[in-house]
């Protein structure tokens, strides 16, 4: 497939960024993530700060069932809905990555893999929050990840863990902001749509897919193959279209020099059952997904 061009936000956020470590391990046989050269002009409200690991080699330390010691099991699927095993959405067009890819597989990177950090549930209030501070006019819509309009019914709250780079294992819950995960209300097999924002990674598409599995994905609304600048928004209890999972797949073989991409508002996964939950990061840093000023603006 011919390569696209791409189109770079007009975006500028200054980060600090501490070197990853690289370390060696064998968990999809393929390389993922990287440094990046795009910036990120956000106004969302300030969250826990990225970690990025200094340390020399770090391996994960695995458990007798090939799981990461110390990092929660990813949630029990609870419904009953049979996903489909024949696509339902795309085409999906791959998008050149920009810096160079991860020093290792996106299953088994903390900022990609959201479910090795897991998370675990808090209270606060099930609906959006006011808070102040300025406001990026660009930023992801999340409401629209189900539809484009209205509220989503919100049905539970998390803290996602914190991770210490330093011993490659989970490091507690996040403090603040109170929540960094929330669940919306879906019924059976729900189209899940990709929120719409105001940017742009190559003519009309806005976001690539960073990491997915079978429940879960990843997407990243700049091109590099990092959450260290931009917009990140993890999404589980899904089911991901077949059609999205080979292109992803056929990609990262190649070695994620492109990925796959998607327009605003298109269906790229369908809902496992009663809930979808949901998480979004800026620069890094994992916020509120509950703010109204941020994620819920017309």
């Amino acid at each position: 497939m011919a390569a696209v061009a791409v189109v770079r936000s007009e975006r500028r956020i200054i980060v600090t960024m501490r070197g990853w470590a690289l370390f060696a391990i064998v968990l999809v046989g393929c390389a993922d993530g990287g440094a990046a050269d795009e910036s990120a002009d956000s106004g969302a409200t300030a969250g826990a700060d990225a970690r990025v690991d200094s340390s020399a080699d770090a391996p994960l330390d695995l458990d007798a069932d090939g799981a990461i010691d110390g990092a929660p099991d990813a949630p029990a699927d609870v419904a009953t809905y049979s996903c489909p095993t024949t696509a339902f959405g795309g085409p999906y067009t791959l998008v050149p990555t920009v810096g160079a890819v991860s020093d290792r597989p996106a299953a088994a990177h903390p900022d990609l893999n959201v479910k090795i950090r897991g998370f675990v549930p808090t209270g606060g209030t099930l609906g959006l929050v006011d808070v102040g501070g300025p406001t990026d006019d660009k930023a992801p819509r999340l409401y629209t990840l189900l539809q484009d309009a209205g509220t989503p019914t919100f049905a539970a709250n998390f803290k996602v863990n914190d991770w210490d780079w330093s011993a490659m294992k989970v490091a507690g819950p996040i403090a603040d902001p109170p929540v960094t995960l929330t669940a919306y209300a879906t019924t059976e097999g729900q189209a899940i749509r990709l929120p719409r924002s105001g940017y742009q990674i190559a003519p009309g598409l806005q976001a690539r897919a960073l990491f997915l599995d079978a429940d879960s994905i990843t997407l990243k609304y700049t091109s590099e193959d990092n959450v260290v600048y931009g917009y990140t928004i993890h999404v589980l209890d899904l089911c991901v279209d077949p059609a999205l999972a080979k292109a992803y797949g056929d990609a990262v073989a190649k070695g994620r020099t492109s990925l796959p991409a998607l327009a605003a508002g298109q269906v790229f996964a369908k809902a496992r059952g009663a809930s979808v939950r949901v998480t979004i990061r800026d620069t890094g840093s994992f916020m509120d997904p509950r703010v109204k000023k941020d994620w819920y603006q017309p």
